[in-house]
């Protein structure tokens, strides 16, 4: 027992330190992270997302973001699914949110930036 214990300690401290900093809810570092990684023309990501959509069968919903901007989050699995273990550690890393956190912004931020990269592609401003 006092090894789960201390097994859940790391991250009810990361709960307790996104919550007094409010960090579960300041996407900005994160965006600006994301956006250099998924959001600019030529992005290392763009590609990976795709990949990996196409391999977890989410190709439809790219495809439904694309179309229009969204306004709901994405449940984790769906992060997790189209964003590398990898690359949510170096996120979380990059920008000092728990990784919980990074995977909430994460599901904040992806449609709508997927929906800007599909605008930036036809030539159109959001």
């Amino acid at each position: 027992m006092a090894d789960k214990t201390r097994d859940n300690f790391g991250g009810a401290l990361n709960k307790i330190a996104d919550t007094l900093t409010r960090a579960h809810g300041d996407n900005s570092g994160l965006a600006s992270a994301v956006v250099e990684y998924l959001g600019k023309e030529g992005s290392p990501g763009i590609p990976v997302v795709r990949g990996r959509a196409k391999e977890a069968g989410l190709e439809g919903l790219l495809e439904f973001w694309r179309r229009a901007p969204s306004h709901t989050s994405l449940e984790d699995t769906l992060v997790t699914a189209l964003i590398s273990e990898e690359q949510i550690e170096h996120f979380s890393a990059e920008t000092g949110l728990s990784r919980a956190a990074t995977v909430k912004g994460l599901g904040d931020i992806l449609p709508n930036l997927v929906y800007k990269n599909a605008l930036r592609e036809r030539g159109q401003r959001s």
